[in-house]
């Protein structure tokens, strides 16, 4: 029975099944040209991207080329002149991603300080070339425009002292030409927590305007370079970032993709590609300035559903349908032997057109809706071929040659209406067979004008919003009418390190600061009651867990019909401002306690009206409080001041140059009436400008100097006093000298005659018998004794005169072990007596020296050696020399009788013995010690009683 009943439905389920295998088999050829397209497309794009990344960077190369030219064309370029130039390229409106233009001067160790002075003296008082570690060849970056907060970070920055940068720098002296760096931490982001790679880009600048061709004259003639340096993040957003709307690019620095080298990416996922993503992918090497940069293409799920995917579906949609209808109208015929009233029922009220071909492709029959749609009468259809007619002359496109096929096919054509217009259709056909014979075809046409529009329309705005969300240099949000968040954009994303689930809703109120939620959601639902716009400030974390401070800005929006669809706004990190104003306000008030307080005088004069805006207490008090905030600065001031103070503060405001005096006399009124008193004070005027270089108040500052300049005048008078005593005083010693040489030399001769009167009446007496002027006989002695006493004590004197006068000390060239010997055998008596050891070791053999002088220093020091022995034991004198650095060092060591340490002070001093059992004047040592002070050097004694004594000479060597 079931059976009986399925046979009125054979052909209709043929039908029906026939249809849908076309349709499906459509969808396989329609989605496999699709993917064709989408590679041939794909490759499209990235050619686009490359040429454009090539293009941008072809024109920040020949700006640099242009900076390159401003110091080829002038010998001299100034800070102004740069500055100048560089402010009419326009950089962040013509360039964007550029982070400036700048020139590095290379300099030598010996230039570095005349650079920074220089630098100083224009107005960067804390230029410095830096890192200041010592090393051959420097570079500074002296100037860099625009000189905003972030550049000037890298002010006086040395690149050539990094390697990275440094390759690039030789390449582009080497070749003279542009050459690009590697992957680098700029240094205006060093201080930032999260920064973007760095590029930097170079053009050598040479001496004299030259163009060399040698290698070696390229590298000697090198003057610096000039550059540009990019956030590569930054810079490939403004140049690419609009290209890439469903294509991931990532750039890698060097012939290979690597993580480590990766310049820059915009695939914030890391979702892997299917099989047609695979096949879509490709890799690029291009070069850049001498670099090589690898390009990695990779399709966003988007890129394959911007193409086709509406079109298979509507083949699959449009297939079923037909199917159906064709199912429907089979088994109608079928049902009713032939009869067209369901078939007419059907293509009366469908709204699609509907055409009968017959095998040669005559229209046969055309349903109402057909004929609206192209306006062809069925006389009409039957005067040529229905592919003829809606195509004309043209190509047959798709339908001709899919009804001669002979297989049933859904396409996309392009039909000419009876009034000449083109229309794009969705067309369907399927063979009607008759006893296994093709009869004809039922060709179903729809126009789909206004869904291409509206599609293209939705793809195009939606595609434009993303599109612009996404590039914003803020982070974008959208909400609906209920408060709960639709769309992040993808600044958000990466801002907060969540995924765009982690977003939407209320999710986003987890990552604000629980401070601040409170106050967050207030504004919000406040401004949501009154569909207005709001503002907010509050901190929300960002994806390495600091909380930063947010400025929130919504617009409501409404509907065409006014009704409110809820918030589009946008988050601005403004956490650096915020820490500026901070440190800006508490710079300021540390500032001014630092000028209320300071002890110094402190104003600020305006320089329209010369009234003071800004009086610390220290002026004040000075001129008695007349000095006000608001008062005119020149009243202030003595009346013999204030003609003077006036003209500096109107030359300040007229050249913009600051004023500085040393020691200015300022006069105040005194107590006496009529009278002045003078202070003296260090002053200096500094203009300060306004943004169009105008000088619109003078800083004052003074620091009163009034007792070091009395000080310094006291000081001279004291000095001229010392002066002229140490003349009357050397005057007095040379007179004292002159007298005591004179006073020796005049008395030896009266005492030789006492010493011959006394020896003849020694001899006159000895002639005498003994017992006789016994008496007599022992006072001659001892006058005889008294003389000798005094003729050695003249003799002393006259060798310390000598001494002093510098007498008999002619230098030459000695040998210690001569004037020793020579030495010996003048004591050879005593040196037998007392059975002494004379060692020698002269690691010095010669010295340049008086031989008067060195003599007697080697005679005093081992006589004396030999004079105060102990008699206990075997003397033993060590004579040695050395050197020590300028000085040559002689030794006299024994084992002695040695000097108590409370006597060693005073060893040295005329006349001063501390052993009475051995003749002596007590002078020798004191002779010794002026012979070598006299001659820049200096002598030392070690001793010990009972163990002996070591004295220590240094010697300066004459010349």
């Amino acid at each position: 029975m079931i059976f009986s009943r399925l046979k009125d439905y054979y052909l209709a389920l043929g039908s029906f099944v026939l249809v849908l295998g076309i349709t499906l088999y459509a969808y396989y050829v329609s989605k496999t040209s699709d993917q064709e397209q989408d590679a041939q497309v794909f490759k499209l794009r990235t050619e686009q991207v490359r040429e454009t990344l090539e293009r941008r960077m072809g024109n920040y190369l020949q700006i640099l080329k242009g900076v390159d030219g401003l110091f080829t064309a002038s010998d001299t370029v100034t800070y102004q002149d740069f500055k100048r130039y560089v402010s009419s390229l326009q950089i962040e409106k013509t360039y964007p991603g550029v982070q400036g233009f700048g020139y590095a001067a290379m300099l030598t160790p010996e230039q570095v300080p005349t650079m920074e002075a220089r630098m100083q003296s224009i107005g960067f008082t804390n230029f410095k070339v830096a890192p200041a570690s010592p090393r051959t060849e420097y570079s500074s970056i002296i100037f860099l425009e625009p000189m905003d907060a972030r550049n000037r970070r890298a002010h006086g920055f040395d690149m050539f002292h990094d390697p990275i940068r440094r390759e690039a720098m030789e390449a582009a002296r080497d070749f003279n030409g542009p050459a690009i760096t590697g992957i680098v931490t700029l240094r205006q982001e060093e201080n930032d927590k999260v920064g973007q790679p760095g590029l930097l880009i170079y053009m050598p600048v040479y001496y004299q305007n030259a163009e060399p061709v040698a290698l070696e004259e390229r590298r000697r003639l090198l003057k610096g370079f000039v550059y540009a340096p990019f956030r590569a993040k930054d810079l490939m957003n403004s140049t690419i970032g609009r290209e890439l709307k469903d294509i991931s690019i990532s750039i890698y620095d060097g012939k290979k993709p690597k993580p480590e080298s990766l310049i820059y990416t915009n695939d914030t996922t890391d979702a892997k590609l299917d099989t047609s993503g695979r096949k879509l992918y490709l890799t690029e090497v291009m070069r850049i300035a001498g670099r090589t940069w690898t390009l990695e293409f990779k399709p966003r799920e988007s890129f394959s559903d911007q193409r086709g995917i509406d079109e298979h579906n509507l083949i699959l949609l449009a297939g079923g349908i037909i199917s159906l209808l064709i199912f429907f109208v089979v088994w109608s015929q079928q049902r009713y032997l032939q009869s067209n009233q369901l078939t007419e029922l059907v293509t009366n009220n469908t709204t699609a057109g509907l055409f009968m071909l017959d095998k040669k492709g005559y229209c046969t029959f055309q349903n109402p809706a057909a004929e609206k749609l192209l306006g062809y009468s069925n006389d009409d259809l039957r005067q040529r071929p229905f592919h003829e007619l809606v195509h004309r002359k043209q190509e047959m496109g798709n339908l001709a040659p899919e009804l001669n096929s002979q297989k049933a096919h859904a396409f996309e054509d392009i039909f000419i209406c009876r009034n000449g217009k083109t229309i794009p259709v969705a067309c369907a056909s399927r063979q009607v067979k008759q006893g296994g014979e093709i009869e004809g075809f039922i060709l179903e046409v729809r126009d789909v004008t206004e869904e291409r529009k509206a599609q293209q329309a939705l793809v195009e705005s939606e595609a434009r919003f993303r599109s612009m969300a996404d590039s914003a240099p803020v982070m974008v949000w959208m909400t609906d009418d209920q408060n709960s968040c639709t769309y992040v954009n993808r600044q958000w994303l990466e801002y907060t390190g969540t995924t765009l689930q982690d977003s939407l809703g209320d999710h986003w109120l987890a990552l604000v600061h629980p401070d601040d939620k409170a106050k967050a959601f207030q504004i919000f639902n406040a401004a949501t009651e009154s569909q207005t716009e709001f503002q907010s400030e509050f901190r929300l974390r960002r994806h390495d867990g600091e909380f930063r401070w947010m400025m929130n800005t919504g617009s409501p929006r409404f509907g065409a019909e006014g009704n409110f669809l809820g918030y589009i706004g946008s988050a601005l990190d403004i956490t650096e401002r915020i820490l500026m104003e901070n440190r800006l306000k508490s710079n300021a008030e540390m500032l001014q306690q630092i000028f209320m307080q300071v002890p110094a005088i402190v104003g600020l004069v305006r320089t329209k009206d010369l009234q003071y805006t800004l009086v610390n207490a220290y002026l004040r008090e000075l001129y008695d409080g007349r000095a006000m905030v608001g008062v005119r600065a020149p009243d202030a001031l003595p009346l013999s001041q204030q003609e003077q103070f006036t003209r500096i503060i109107q030359n300040i405001a007229q050249t913009g140059e600051p004023y500085i005096g040393q020691e200015v006399p300022v006069y105040f009124d005194g107590t006496p009436a009529g009278q002045e008193h003078v202070r003296f004070f260090n002053m200096v005027y500094e203009p300060i400008k306004n943004s169009k270089g105008e000088v619109t108040s003078v800083l004052t500052f003074a620091v009163e100097v009034t007792e070091q300049v009395l000080s310094r005048e006291q000081l001279s008078v004291i000095n001229e006093e010392l002066n002229r005593k140490n003349k009357e005083l050397t005057r007095i010693n040379n007179d004292l000298d002159s007298f005591v040489y004179t006073a020796s030399h005049d008395l030896r001769s009266p005492l030789a005659n006492l010493e011959g009167l006394t020896t003849a009446l020694l001899e006159n007496a000895e002639e005498k018998p003994q017992g006789e002027d016994d008496e007599d006989r022992m006072l001659l002695q001892m006058v005889a004794s008294s003389i000798a006493k005094l003729k050695g004590t003249i003799h002393d004197l006259t060798e310390i005169t000598k001494v002093q006068k510098d007498l008999e000390s002619q230098a030459e060239e000695l040998a210690f072990s001569e004037v020793l010997t020579s030495i010996e055998e003048d004591i050879h008596g005593m040196i037998q007596e007392a059975g002494v050891t004379v060692q020698r070791e002269f690691a010095v053999p010669q010295i340049r020296y008086a031989r008067k002088n060195l003599r007697s220093i080697l005679y005093n020091l081992v006589s004396n050696a030999i004079k105060y022995r102990e008699p206990t034991r075997p003397l033993q004198v060590n004579v040695r020399t050395r050197r020590e650095g300028e000085y040559v060092v002689l030794t006299v060591q024994d084992n002695g009788l040695g000097i108590r340490e409370d006597q060693q002070e005073k060893l040295f001093t005329m006349f001063r013995r501390f052993h009475s059992h051995v003749e002596g004047t007590g002078i020798g040592l004191y002779i010794v010690k002026r012979i070598i002070e006299n001659n820049g050097g200096y002598i030392e004694v070690e001793s010990e009683p009972g163990k002996g004594s070591t004295f220590t000479v240094h010697f300066k060597e004459e010349a």
